[in-house]
């Protein structure tokens, strides 16, 4: 007969002495570094919050560690993390054993932006200070976060103004059917009053309310489609079409893809914001980048002229240039442009835009060139070159960028940058927002963010745990 190993802690045993939370998880787990590493942080504006009176509050730097371990799991919504706390044994030693309900951990996340943001900055000095950031070469760019709106809730300004108009329609219909309802209400009611508000009129209202205040908002805006559950959401060209959304900014540094500056922005394109990245980069670690990696869509005549005055090594593509174009060679001495085929782009004329003066190159050699269709598609095929007149740093960034140099090191930016927002909306499930407005979305990505650069932290805490400090 089988003879089975007795359980060595049957259910119904009463432990003599409590277990320690402390041994919940194994000596290595990286849950523990998680508290490590955040222990080591400055949370002082966490604690900034709470003056005393009122019932006593769990410890901020212990709600601080389950969100950030949740969102480092993929664990956002705060009624799976209030779960969590009460099965995952990893969430019970980092909150010691504490059970904040949902609502209490909703509440936590929500009112302290400030103190989540100074985490992430918390998160850039501290692998500055591993040697993880050296900033010699830093990527910058933009990603859509679909906003937490659904498609039936995005309205173009002509649909608004049907569903307004549907909405009233409603409201008379379900009056005009309480009115015929009077003479059976003492049937109907009993003991109530008989004039409480019926359920689908209290909703219409609600919903012609929200309707009405998008409206508002979309002509304060002058954009042509708005979603109505979230008014700081902007709808947004992505690759999953058009959507309410935001766009979450990051600069990363080459060295080991942390993330050194962060934003949120309601602008739909990258256009003006790498000076205020490269600012922030400044800000979080003191010091300014040597190298500067961007696409086309941060290209400004102000921002190159700016990056070139700073003496950062920027190499950002012409945005008037559209990629799988020919490149053009520009030689000085002849003040010509070359295409690939020999072509000669000659000056021709000034023009003025917007204010701004531009020399026209033309090149009327086209007809029959096998690369017409790409360089000028078109019945016409004339190739015209627009060049800004005091552009000069526009045109030196051209040639930098047309050098072999300048191609080798612009590939490095995807393989800096992307894996890092595949890590955020993938692995850690933040590519739609549960939080609205423009102050949630700045929440979940600061705490995404600074999973993130805890990530990286926690690969080199155990081999130079003393050189992190507060």
């Amino acid at each position: 007969m089988k003879v089975f190993r007795e359980s060595p802690s049957p259910k119904g045993q009463v432990f003599l002495l409590p277990p320690s939370v402390d041994q919940f998880v194994s000596a290595d787990a990286p849950v523990r570094m998680v508290a490590e590493v955040i222990d080591s942080l400055d949370c002082s504006k966490l604690y900034e919050r709470y003056s005393g009176g009122g019932a006593p509050a769990y410890q901020p730097s212990i709600m601080l560690k389950v969100l950030v371990f949740a969102y480092g799991q993929g664990i956002r919504s705060s009624r799976k993390i209030a779960q969590s706390l009460e099965q995952d044994l990893r969430f019970m030693y980092l909150s010691e054993m504490n059970k904040p309900g949902f609502r209490t951990i909703a509440r936590f996340r929500a009112e302290n932006l400030e103190a989540i943001s100074e985490l992430f900055t918390q998160t850039v000095k501290t692998s500055k200070e591993l040697g993880l950031v050296l900033l010699d070469h830093v990527s910058v760019d933009g990603t859509k976060i679909q906003a937490n709106v659904s498609r039936d809730e995005t309205y173009r300004k002509d649909r608004l103004d049907k569903a307004i108009d549907g909405v009233e329609e409603r409201i008379a219909r379900i009056l005009k059917e309480a009115e015929e309802a009077d003479a059976y209400e003492d049937a109907e009611y009993g003991d109530k009053r008989g004039d409480e508000i019926p359920e689908d009129l209290r909703d219409a209202h609600t919903r012609k309310k929200r309707l009405v205040e998008a409206k508002a908002k979309l002509e304060e805006i002058g954009r042509e489609s708005i979603g109505t559950t979230d008014l700081d959401s902007r709808v947004m060209k992505t690759r999953h079409g058009n959507k309410a959304a935001y766009n979450g900014q990051a600069v990363v540094d080459g060295e080991s893809q942390v993330i050194v500056a962060a934003s949120v922005t309601q602008e739909e394109n990258d256009y003006g914001q790498l000076t205020q990245m490269i600012d922030l980069v400044e800000e979080n670690t003191g010091e300014k980048p040597k190298t500067v990696t961007a696409d086309g869509g941060y290209s400004t005549s102000e921002t190159v002229k700016q990056l070139e005055e700073r003496h950062i090594d920027a190499y950002i593509p012409d945005s008037t240039q559209k990629s799988g174009k020919p490149e053009l060679r520009y030689e000085s001495e002849r003040d010509e442009y070359v295409c690939p085929m020999g072509k000669r782009l000659k000056f021709s004329t000034e023009r003025t835009c917007k204010g701004l003066v531009y020399r026209v190159y033309r090149c009327n050699g086209c007809k029959g060139c096998p690369l017409v269709g790409e360089c000028k598609p078109g019945k016409r095929p004339t190739k015209e070159l627009y060049v800004r007149i005091g552009g000069e740093a526009e045109s030196r960034m051209r040639a930098k960028m047309a050098s072999a140099e300048g191609k080798s090191i612009y590939r490095l930016r995807k393989q800096i940058i992307e894996p890092v927002f595949g890590n955020i909306k993938w692995n850690m499930g933040m590519n739609r927002l549960l939080l609205r407005g423009l102050a949630g979305a700045k929440i979940e990505y600061f705490l995404a963010c600074s999973c993130h650069n805890i990530g990286k932290i926690m690969q080199v805490w155990s081999m130079k745990p003393s050189q992190i400090g507060c």
